[in-house]
This record gives C-alpha cells, sequence and structure tokens, in this order.
C-alpha cells in the first residue's frame, strides 16, 4: 500500500511540476499528464486545507466534533 503524501510534500511536487511548465520545453503528451497530475495535487491540497481549516473552527468554538455533529 502506498504511503500518502504529507501536505507539505504534494505543495513541493506540485511546485516542481510548474516549475517544468513553466519552462515550456516537455512534449505535450508529457505536459498534459504534468498538468494533470498538478491538477489532482492541487485538489487534495486544497481538501487537506479545508479540513485543517474546519478543526481550527472547532477548537476556537470550544466545541467538540460530537456537539457539532448534534447541531
Amino acid at each position: 500500500m502506498a504511503k500518502t503524501k504529507s501536505f507539505e510534500e504534494s505543495i513541493q511536487e506540485l511546485e516542481n511540476i510548474i516549475a517544468i511548465l513553466e519552462k515550456g520545453e516537455c512534449p505535450l503528451d508529457e505536459a498534459v499528464e504534468l498538468f494533470e497530475k498538478g491538477v489532482k495535487l492541487s485538489k487534495e491540497c486544497h481538501k487537506t486545507l479545508e479540513n485543517a481549516e474546519q478543526k481550527i473552527k472547532v477548537l476556537t468554538e470550544d466545541k467538540s466534533p460530537e456537539e457539532l455533529k448534534e447541531e
């Protein structure tokens, strides 16, 4: 089973993909593959940030996740 990447690892990989694409030197097929991978990484990172934001909201409201589910 593959290990899930950390947020920081995903961001670094996304930055690497962007750098490669910005150079404009890779073949079109490779560029499309990299772009697709970048979009996927971007969505995963966005989801991670949303989850972190929700946890912070819960912590700052002094309510447990169970209390929020009951509302």
